[in-house]
C-alpha cells in the first residue's frame, strides 16, 4: 500500500518556504498592489501564496513519486506517446480581418 514519505515531504516544503520567504517581491507585483489598492501585508501574502503554488505545488503535481512510496510503475505498453502534442492552429478573429476591397 502506498504511503506518504512525510519526513521527505516536510523537509522539501521547509526548503521551498525558505526560498519563498527570502525572495524579494518583484516590482511588478508591488505596482499591481498600488493599482489594486492592496496593503503591504496583502501584497506579501499574495507573493507567498504564489510562491507556494508554483514552487511546491508544481513538484507535487508533476513528481508525486518523490513523496509517495511505492509509486506504481508504468508498464512499457501503457506509456504515453513521446511525440509532443501539436497545438491547434489559431483561428483568425473576424474583427481583426481587414475589410475586403469592393
Amino acid at each position: 500500500m502506498p504511503t506518504i514519505q512525510r519526513d521527505a515531504l516536510h523537509a522539501f516544503v521547509d526548503r521551498q518556504l525558505l526560498k519563498i520567504e527570502s525572495t524579494p517581491i518583484p516590482p511588478e507585483l508591488t505596482g499591481l498592489g498600488v493599482s489594486e489598492r492592496l496593503q503591504a501585508d496583502e501584497i506579501q501574502a499574495l507573493w507567498y501564496g504564489a510562491g507556494i503554488a508554483s514552487q511546491i505545488g508544481m513538484v507535487l503535481a508533476m513528481e508525486p513519486g518523490t513523496f509517495v512510496e511505492p509509486w506504481p510503475e508504468v508498464e512499457e505498453d501503457q506509456e504515453a506517446p513521446t511525440e509532443p502534442a501539436v497545438p491547434a492552429e489559431p483561428q483568425p478573429d473576424v474583427a481583426e480581418q481587414p475589410p475586403e476591397a469592393a
